[in-house]
């Protein structure tokens, strides 16, 4: 059975683009862990989470980005999700876990906004 859920990872500079489109969903959890486990083994500096895409989000789905925090925390990279859908915000907010992420409206805001600072030379 096809997922209902495409990826696409891109990189740009030192920060990685992880795209989703469809539906963050129990039946498309394998194809989300698995783009994210293959973005966080490259080690970027900015992980930016888009999820522009994303038509349908469950508890699946907020699971899959509350690991991807804490592994973002553990390994040093700084998480952002993109220009999440109203319905998607809404799931995080009322399970009070909105706070927890950092949000932008575009990948080229989150990769401004979080660019990390780079040692003089």
């Amino acid at each position: 059975m096809p997922s209902c859920l495409k990826s696409e990872t891109v990189r740009v500079g030192n920060a990685l683009v992880c795209s989703f489109t469809g539906d963050l969903i129990l039946d498309s959890e394998p194809v989300a862990t698995e783009a994210l486990e293959a973005a966080f083994e490259q080690r970027p500096a900015v992980l930016a989470v888009d999820l522009a895409g994303v038509d349908l989000f469950t508890s699946t789905g907020l699971d899959l980005l509350l690991v991807a925090r804490r592994r973002a925390s553990e390994q040093g990279v700084t998480l952002v999700l993109v220009a999440p859908p109203a319905r998607t915000l809404r799931v995080l907010e009322l399970t009070g876990t909105a706070a927890l992420f950092t949000v932008r409206a575009t990948v080229g805001e989150a990769l401004r906004t979080h660019r990390p600072s780079t040692p003089p030379v």
